[in-house]
């Protein structure tokens, strides 16, 4: 038996949302106990697990898994177990920092009568709305030299985008031929601006060219080196060397050109289910913003460091709350609340914001109240 919507779906069938047990990597984040550190970029990969030190949970190396494929490989066979190219290869603009997505944008169709198009639409996590918001929406900027002009959309022109505070941010799930591992999956993160078009590329290619299959085809991952030239300190250009990375599908993986693109494709991987007759079903991967966060911020955008999201609302605010929330956040601080319990604050009075200030105004002129004992031993009185 089981259970609806977290077992098994409305049809009986099993939901198979795998966890992500091995994560594959070309950088090493900072340690965790050096909060200056620097990520370091790789010209190999690396494959970690997670393991738990005291009250905390790293990813470590896993030596069993780099047993298996070498010193520093570059190149490895990876399987994919979804048809869905948004399963197994997902992408968007993001603004890591610990706690989670400050803001996300991902493109979606806007109908336009009979000719679709297709824009950035980004979500926000605001003082207003802690859970999220459509950004900009009718946001403008509070401060500075474009102050009381409308904010730019999601994409080119976005303020965060330019600071590079926002990037592009990709994950691609599969397992590894070499080591398969039925009931967990890998994945690997990157946010250049390269690699990420490189692999969702390759991912709709592959889609495209075999009919909308992805499931059970194996594909090679590769990182290699590559000269980029970026302007210097001084205005003048210099270079460097990054890894980039690929996924090639090629060999006796892919049909004939002369075959038709959308005949069904035989399974690449000879695998037999665990059961005679049981049909395949797709695997989603979901994992915990929250848990993931941390790492993300700290290997891909460590100039995101100290910005956290409960100062979301002190970046930009919208024109009609700017100075009340404002004013929230100075009484909230004047009482020694912490940032957390502001955010529950506004999150619970976001429909009445004049009714927190009047209340937290009202708690800090009453002041904190102290024990004191009166005649009939009853404690009474404040001190401001």
């Amino acid at each position: 038996m089981g259970i609806l919507g977290l077992t098994h779906d409305e049809n009986g069938s099993a939901l198979e949302k795998l966890p992500v047990t091995i994560k594959v990597a070309i950088g090493e984040g900072p340690t965790p106990d050096d909060e200056n550190g620097s990520p370091r970029a790789l010209f190999h990969f690396v494959f970690k697990r997670r393991t738990m030190r005291g009250q905390m949970v790293y990813w470590e190396p896993a030596l069993e898994i780099a047993e298996v494929f070498g010193e520093k490989p570059t190149e490895l066979a990876v399987i994919f177990l979804h048809d869905d190219p948004r399963e197994v290869c997902p992408s968007e603009y993001a603004l890591w920092t610990r706690k989670g997505r400050l803001c996300h944008g991902e493109l979606v169709q806007i109908s336009n009568g009979n000719t679709p198009r297709y824009e950035m639409q980004a979500t926000r996590r605001t003082t207003e709305h802690p859970e999220g918001e459509a950004w900009p929406g009718n946001h403008k900027y509070a401060v500075g030299p474009k102050e009381g002009q409308p904010i730019e959309s999601c994409g080119e022109g976005c303020p965060e985008l330019e600071s590079g505070k926002c990037g592009p941010s990709a994950d691609l799930y599969f397992i590894l031929e070499k080591f398969p591992s039925l009931g967990a999956i890998c994945r690997l993160h990157t946010g250049s601006k390269t690699s990420v078009p490189n692999l969702s590329n390759a991912v709709a290619q592959l889609h495209s060219w075999n009919g909308g299959r992805l499931k059970w085809v194996k594909a090679v991952l590769k990182v290699t080196p590559e000269l980029r030239w970026h302007p210097g300190q001084f205005g003048e250009w210099e270079s460097s060397v990054v890894p980039i990375l690929s996924l090639e599908i090629g060999g006796t993986t892919l049909k004939s050109p002369g075959d038709k693109i959308n005949e069904p494709v035989r399974r690449h991987l000879e695998a037999q289910p665990p059961c005679a007759g049981e049909q395949r079903r797709p695997f989603v991967v979901r994992e915990n913003e929250v848990e993931r966060a941390p790492e993300i911020a700290a290997e891909f955008y460590p100039q995101n460091r100290k910005l956290l999201g409960d100062q979301s609302g002190a970046i930009i605010q919208s024109p009609g709350n700017a100075e009340l929330c404002a004013r929230i956040c100075e009484l909230a601080r004047l009482l020694g609340y912490n940032a957390a319990k502001t955010k529950m604050l506004v999150g619970q009075w976001r429909l009445d914001l004049v009714g927190l200030e009047r209340k937290l105004q009202n708690e800090l002129d009453e002041g904190p109240q102290i024990p004191s004992l009166g005649k009939r031993g009853k404690r009474s009185g404040r001190q401001n």
